[in-house]
């Protein structure tokens, strides 16, 4: 295990753009708290001044360490950005035939695919960690006239939350690209589910819905994996303007580890595929 670890370090630290990818994904998601932040100092000057206590400060700081995927995951491109390499991670092994050499250098085929897993995951969580404290270093230099109360165990509560979505993404298209082995098909997968075949599932969920006089059916497509998923990360309503607390599990919507469950669940059945997909196909 230990050889395949350090080959697939040596693999992902020597390619070009698992550096252009982590450093873009930083710049963007930093550079959008920063704009954000700039853009409501300039247009409220001297307004955001004295005291900010409980649920305004852990609003404010988780939004501005995560993009305000608290209030929409879709925001959180972060996650969707990294999510890239583990695509690569798998596609190019099998674009450029490199799965032979792969496995000469490591027969051990369950050693490879783990290690893949580990690495990767590992990358990726500390680029969610590095752009959190950016993000958040970024809001408080902007703001430094806020006196914000920090809820410590919140805010690291908020970041190991993106850091399992983040993972739990990033694992499933590589899953996905050792089922189907095809780095490109699996790269418009991870845009176009969950920004279109999710929505357009809802969409026909809620006519349906509409025409049966049944809100029940609409409320099923909370178990839809990546409208699942994103309960994960977001804990504010825009309905109520406050913190979302004491959610039932599977109730609508559904908490935090309901979401973790279903999107979790369905990361788990793709990676098993797979797995057993790998340890079966010639490479």
């Amino acid at each position: 295990m230990n050889a395949a670890l350090k080959y697939e370090w040596a693999r992902l630290t020597s390619l070009r753009s698992t550096w252009w990818i982590s450093g873009g994904a930083i710049l963007i998601s930093v550079g959008f708290t920063f704009f954000v932040a700039m853009s409501i100092q300039l247009s409220t000057p001297g307004e955001l001044e004295g005291s900010a206590d409980g649920d305004y400060s852990r609003f404010i700081l988780d939004a501005a360490m995560t993009q305000f995927s608290n209030v929409d995951p879709s925001f959180y491109l972060l996650a969707y950005i990294v999510a890239i390499m583990g695509v690569l991670a798998w596609g190019h092994e099998y674009r450029h035939g490199m799965i032979r050499a792969t496995l000469t250098a490591v027969p051990n085929r369950n050693a490879v695919w783990s290690a893949k897993l580990i690495v990767v995951g590992a990358w990726v969580s500390a680029i969610v960690v590095i752009t959190c404290l950016l993000s958040l270093l970024v809001t408080l230099l902007w703001f430094v006239g806020l006196d914000f109360e920090f809820d410590l165990p919140y805010l690291m509560g908020a970041v190991f939350s993106r850091i399992v979505f983040t993972v739990l993404l990033t694992w499933l298209v590589m899953g996905a690209t050792v089922l189907i082995r095809h780095q490109t098909f699996s790269l418009v997968m991870l845009y176009l589910w969950p920004l279109g075949i999710e929505n357009m599932v809802r969409l026909l969920f809620s006519i349906v819905a509409a025409i049966n006089g049944d809100e029940g059916i609409y409320q099923a497509t909370r178990f839809l994996p990546f409208n699942a998923g994103g309960r994960i990360i977001q804990n504010w309503s825009i309905s109520s303007g406050d913190l979302q607390r004491n959610l039932d599990l599977f109730g609508d919507p559904l908490s935090a580890w309901g979401g973790f469950l279903v999107f979790g669940g369905f990361t788990a059945a793709v990676l098993v595929g797979s797995l057993v997909a790998f340890n079966k196909r010639d490479a």
